[in-house]
């Protein structure tokens, strides 16, 4: 009789445990859906094509078989099937993130300074962005910033990480698109140890750049924001939930990004080599 009254209380703490654990990662798709659009995940992934065609411009003018880049390139883009990898970004989320945790973040999501914030950001991805930053660069020339906005932009941008997070990015983007070159032309004898070689000396070249480029960005997208609001807005990324968002939406988007190459090698490999 002890020994079936210890297993009930052996199977009751076990009940107890995983009910905890489960109601612990309940949270709803309709929670998550709402975070990725307001976080803005949803328009990054939106942009990576984007992304892709810009390099696929590039090497046009290099490559020695523009036929075949563009070939392969169509593969990559094809395979970044938007649906799945926002699915991939979620289910990281969903998994990262506890109920509480995520009721936080909407909570501050949805606050009056957060939406506009959001909007601004929202600019980063409009059609005529490239033209009205240039224009605003042009206005920047005669009326520079004071320096308190300087002193602000230049905290956020190191607070957040923005430089080491976008680079991390256009790096895995990158990768991609040269690992499925690598794939449709097996003869060129390149190794991974070659790849990995050009990514670094790639990286090198461009983090001065786009440490530049994210600062003058970040003037312009932030233009309708007092100081006050961007200091607002960087200390939530100083706290531990602001934190933990940066590295679970990076870490995410970086796991579509190997979803997206996985499929996308599979195809290349039958497409050329099969």
């Amino acid at each position: 009789m002890k020994n079936i009254n210890s297993l009930y209380l052996v199977l009751f703490l076990l009940v107890a445990t995983f009910s905890q654990l489960s109601s612990a990662k309940a949270i709803s798709d309709s929670d998550v859906a709402q975070y990725m659009a307001l976080s803005g995940i949803d328009s990054a992934l939106k942009g990576i094509p984007a992304q892709m065609s810009a390099m696929n411009q590039q090497m046009q003018m290099t490559t020695k078989d523009p036929e075949q880049a563009q070939k392969v390139m169509d593969l990559l883009l094809n395979a970044w099937q938007l649906e799945d990898v926002k699915l991939v970004v979620s289910e990281h989320v969903k998994d990262n993130f506890s109920v509480a945790e995520m009721q936080k973040l909407l909570t501050w999501l949805n606050s009056d300074l957060a939406r506009r914030i959001k909007m601004a950001e929202a600019r980063a991805s409009a059609p005529s962005f490239n033209q009205d930053f240039m224009s605003y660069m042009a206005t920047l020339q005669t009326t520079p910033p004071t320096t308190a906005r300087v002193k602000v932009i230049r905290n956020f941008v190191e607070v957040t990480n923005l430089v080491e997070h976008s680079l991390k990015i256009i790096m895995s983007v990158a990768r991609g698109t040269i690992e499925g070159l690598m794939v449709a032309n097996p003869g060129q004898g390149v190794n991974e140890e070659q790849i990995q070689t050009q990514m670094t000396q790639m990286e090198v070249m461009m983090r001065p750049a786009l440490e530049q480029q994210m600062i003058m960005v970040s003037y312009f997208i932030y233009d309708q924001l007092t100081e006050q609001e961007i200091e607002q807005y960087t200390q939530f990324y100083q706290q531990p939930l602001g934190k933990k968002e940066l590295t679970v939406m990076y870490n995410g988007i970086g796991q579509a990004l190997n979803y997206w190459s996985t499929t996308a090698f599979e195809n290349i490999a039958s497409e050329f080599i099969e």
